[in-house]
């Protein structure tokens, strides 16, 4: 696969390819765009511009970071015609949705795997126990406290843990409404089939029962659409 694109990403985990739904979220798009790629996991910091995953390395060594930002790149580079046709009012719905998982129901997520202390026992071992001694025993600790202050940053860690669990409950209520019995979010093949899915892996297929997975798996259509789309892309 000399000359594909590499995805670096997360280390894969309970029985995702990444940790991270935006990661999740390219893949699925390379998948259904049909673009050849080699998956990676990062041994280290990021190599990207905004020190973050996903991004992409390109066959020349280039790189391109941030998934959306992958998308509309690769989409115009390769002719990638997965949203041709799509109308204006398709558009608008598909950013709204996007910056409700992106913006907002991520933070829940975040939340989830993050602070709760039982989570975060399970989080650690899944995110940091492929490190050698003694990574697992200093890493952890230290991005923990990060990301609990980027969520006290962004708001939702002032919030008690009903009130992020309702405020996410709020956001699947709307994406099952909007998501229907339809096969394709928009009634046809796009890229923001790619988006859906990978939010609600991520949210759904951690090991514990807590209140945010329980908040999206009693949406039968969202579980459906779940695993139609694993099964065609990833089976």
């Amino acid at each position: 696969m000399g000359d594909a694109l590499i995805l670096w990403q997360s280390v894969p985990c309970w029985d995702m390819p990444s940790t991270s739904p935006f990661c999740i979220k390219v893949e699925t798009w390379l998948r259904m765009a049909n673009i050849a790629y080699e998956p990676k996991v990062i041994s280290g910091p990021p190599k990207s511009p905004n020190k973050k995953v996903p991004y992409v390395q390109r066959p020349d060594g280039s790189i391109v970071a941030d998934s959306g930002h992958i998308i509309a790149t690769l989409t115009a580079e390769r002719g990638v015609t997965l949203d041709d046709g799509l109308d204006a009012r398709q558009r608008a719905d598909a950013l709204a949705i996007t910056r409700l998982l992106e913006d907002h129901f991520y933070w829940a997520i975040a939340w989830d795997r993050w602070v709760p202390d039982a989570h975060w026992a399970q989080t650690k071992k899944a995110y940091f126990g492929y490190l050698s001694w003694p990574l697992p025993w200093l890493v952890p600790p230290l991005l923990r406290r990060s990301v609990i202050r980027s969520l006290h940053g962004q708001g939702f860690g002032r919030m008690s843990d009903d009130t992020i669990v309702a405020r996410a409950q709020a956001d699947l209520d709307a994406l099952a409404t909007v998501v229907g019995d339809a096969e394709h979010v928009l009634g046809r093949p796009s890229s923001l089939d790619a988006t859906v899915y990978a939010f609600v892996e991520a949210a759904t297929r951690p090991p514990w029962s807590g209140p945010l997975k329980a908040a999206a798996e009693r949406h039968d259509n969202l579980m459906r659409f779940r695993d139609a789309i694993r099964q065609r892309w990833f089976s």
